[in-house]
């Protein structure tokens, strides 16, 4: 069977982030529920823009300095 593929932004739609303070974002409960109904026939993209400006741009930065935080924040929301 093929799944669709379904990309999700975090900030404005997994979670409510104000003035880019990643550590104080708050999940948005219904996009989690529904990103979680979907993900039981779909494949779940989840796509960041975090630390890219803080960091000019540069992905080896920005990941190294919000990856593990942010992995561990949707973690935790479920």
């Amino acid at each position: 069977m093929y799944k669709k593929k379904l990309c999700f932004d975090i900030d404005g739609v997994i979670c409510k982030t104000i003035k880019k303070n990643y550590n104080s974002a708050k999940p948005i409960k219904k996009s989690v529920d529904l990103i979680n109904q979907l993900y039981k026939k779909n494949y779940i993209i989840i796509f960041t823009a975090r630390y890219m400006g803080r960091n000019n741009d540069n992905i080896s930065k920005a990941r190294a300095q919000g990856y593990k935080k942010t992995f561990n924040q949707l973690k935790k929301w479920g």
